[in-house]
């Protein structure tokens, strides 16, 4: 009885806050200070598919920028979630090479990852993968940490939303041009071109991924291509194209495995080709209404190959796992409000076909075709200090039945500086295709507090309670459970002094099964850190053109004494910039970067994917 009377309760605060909006048409603010604060300097995120001020997002939420991406000289998505509170890799190896990864414990084929809008998991086994998102066209990575459902649909662990770079709108021709090279000749080749032209703008880049290997066959070759135009309407619409392209060959290991495995020689190669295309309107139909109308096409094409030594003793392959999938769709909404109220209500729709399964051994696991719908409304209410923020969203899976999903939440301005949250909602995750069975479900609560009141500091602490069921494991026997997930995260930041300013992070995460009641530890099937710790030490010194970070992270897996993990010292990586000429535009800068700077070992699978052992890097970038 309880779930219907919330789903109510949710309706009724849309509606009072639909029924609360019409006044606003009189406001004269434009359409994009939807969100606005007296606070020009306060973070943006669209965490409910609209822009708010951080000081008014209940979720638990990490936001990373193009500065920030270029300070640690990143090659991928992976690079930049290393660095991140809550956030752990089974391994760091070789750039775009394979690897896993889990926010607060939850598993990534839980997380939703997209790209303007375009989801990148699969759906074989719901993976995304961050060594083949490249990131010199990244403008902004927001991070949502627990259940997001609401708003998104499958993303019971969290969402990470990658918006692209825009047009220059101040200049009709700049670009980056950017070159490194490194141990194992382990190169990284950018370019990037954009502007603006009157009502037409347009974003080209192209990059290139190569390495050797730092490790065992984790030689790899990424190719990517990304372009994005966009054209203004009368009325102060604008229509925005976008395609990207991308093939990969990144091979992950070749050992040969004694105890505890015995698997003897391990061969294991992958192949990636990917392309995406969407086409998005943005339209205001008065001051405080815009309608957003939004395509996308994928066309996916992933083998993963496994083998080893036939009888005469050469490599062979005995599978070619693959994942053929094609996907359209179109995402409608309403966006109607201001920075006291706001909502925005939509309809999702999305047509897939995946096929899949092993080439060498055939026939095919799986033929499928499905339609996907849903339909969603979020909104915010602010009176005084205090914003609530509901959501609900029905998702027609098409593949696992129906699910409606719900958040409520709620922040409040206890000082100029200090913000209290709080969050609760539902959410979940569809079954892969490879292993079908059963939503995977979560209920989740949040609090915490965000405060600069300190001198000097800033500080923001989140306590976090998922109560996981139907939990699906990795690997090839999948396993069903349930959990309970709780812990806290607490993260500090200085301001600078004399250029210098650190930052810290550190998560406790405790898992149980709720049947028995026992601790789940990290195994063949997920990974469940109980310490987490993350630091930097930033330097900025703008006269003289320079800029620094020292990373560290830390992991202890809390795995059992025979397995296969390891966890030996922080990893430290090192990253500096030197503008030769800090007071011309087109000076060059020099960066370089030395990774593992004291060959720590953080690995799930020590045996399968070590860490790349201590190496090091530099290269120059040119900005026109």
């Amino acid at each position: 009885m309880r779930r219907p009377v919330f789903q109510k309760l949710l309706f009724v605060l849309l509606a009072l806050l639909l029924s609360g909006m019409a006044p606003v048409f009189a406001d004269d603010d434009p359409l994009e200070t939807l969100g606005f604060t007296d606070n020009p300097e306060e973070a943006f995120v669209s965490t409910s598919r609209i822009l708010r001020p951080t000081s008014k997002i209940a979720e638990n939420v990490t936001v990373i920028t193009a500065a920030d991406i270029a300070r640690l000289n990143a090659h991928t998505l992976a690079d930049i979630l290393q660095t991140v509170p809550g956030i752990e890799l089974d391994s760091l190896r070789t750039p775009s090479t394979f690897t896993f990864f889990n926010i607060q414990g939850a598993l990534n084929t839980t997380v939703l990852v997209l790209i303007d809008g375009v989801r990148q998991n699969d759906y074989q086994q719901n993976i995304a993968l961050p060594g083949l998102i490249t990131v010199q066209q990244i403008e902004r990575i927001e991070i949502i940490k627990g259940a997001a459902s609401a708003a998104w649909g499958s993303a019971l662990g969290g969402v990470i939303n990658i918006i692209t770079k825009s047009p220059d709108p101040e200049r009709s021709v700049a670009g980056v041009l950017s070159g490194s090279i490194g141990s194992k000749f382990t190169t990284d080749s950018r370019a990037e071109l954009s502007g603006a032209k009157e009502r037409f703008g347009y974003y080209l880049t192209a990059g290139n991924i190569h390495s050797d290997g730092l490790s065992p066959n984790t030689g790899t070759n990424l190719n990517n291509l990304y372009g994005k135009l966009s054209y203004q309407l009368p009325g102060n619409g604008t229509v925005t194209f976008g395609l990207s392209h991308l093939t990969a060959r990144p091979g992950t290991d070749e050992a040969d495995l004694g105890p505890p495995r015995n698997w003897g020689f391990v061969h294991d190669n992958n192949e990636y080709h990917r392309t995406n295309g969407f086409l998005k309107l943005t339209q205001p139909l008065g001051d405080k209404l815009a309608l957003n109308v939004d395509g996308y096409v994928t066309d996916r094409d992933d083998h993963a190959k496994w083998g080893g030594r036939d009888g005469q003793g050469a490599i062979t392959f005995f599978n070619d796992f693959n994942a053929r999938e094609w996907s359209r769709g179109t995402n409608a909404r309403l966006t109607w409000g201001d920075g006291q109220k706001n909502l925005v209500t939509g309809l999702e729709y999305g047509h897939i076909h995946a096929r899949g399964g092993d080439l060498l051994n055939p026939p095919p696991s799986y033929d499928m075709v499905w339609d996907s719908w849903a339909f969603y409304g979020n909104g915010s209410y602010t009176a005084d200090r205090l914003t609530i923020l509901p959501g609900i969203r029905h998702d027609i899976t098409g593949t696992a039945g129906d699910k409606t999903s719900y958040s409520l939440g709620a922040t409040y301005q206890l000082a100029e500086n200090t913000t209290l949250r709080a969050y609760g909602a539902s959410g979940f995750s569809l079954p892969t295709l490879i292993h079908p069975g059963i939503l995977q479900k979560v209920k989740t609560i949040q609090s915490g507090i965000e405060s600069g009141a300190v001198p000097y500091l800033w500080l923001k602490g989140t306590y976090f309670f998922n109560a996981l069921r139907n939990s699906q494991s990795l690997g090839q026997q999948i396993s069903t459970t349930s959990q309970d997930r709780q812990g806290f995260e607490i993260e500090a930041r200085t301001t600078p002094f004399y250029n210098l300013s650190l930052a810290s992070g550190y998560t406790y995460l405790h898992v149980k099964s709720s049947d028995t009641g026992e601790q789940i530890q990290t195994n063949d099937s997920q990974a469940v850190p109980p310490h987490l710790v993350k630091l930097a030490l930033n330097y900025d010194h703008a006269d003289l053109g320079l800029r620094g970070a020292l990373t560290g992270n830390y992991v202890w897996w809390n795995s059992p004494a025979d397995f296969y993990s390891k966890s030996s010292g922080m990893i430290w990586d090192l990253h500096l910039t030197w503008k030769v000429k800090p007071k011309s535009e087109l000076s060059p800068e020099l960066f370089f970067s030395g990774h593992n700077l004291f060959n720590g070992e953080q690995s799930t699978d020590n045996q399968l994917s070590p860490n790349a052992q201590r190496w090091f890097e530099g290269g120059v970038r040119v900005n026109f």
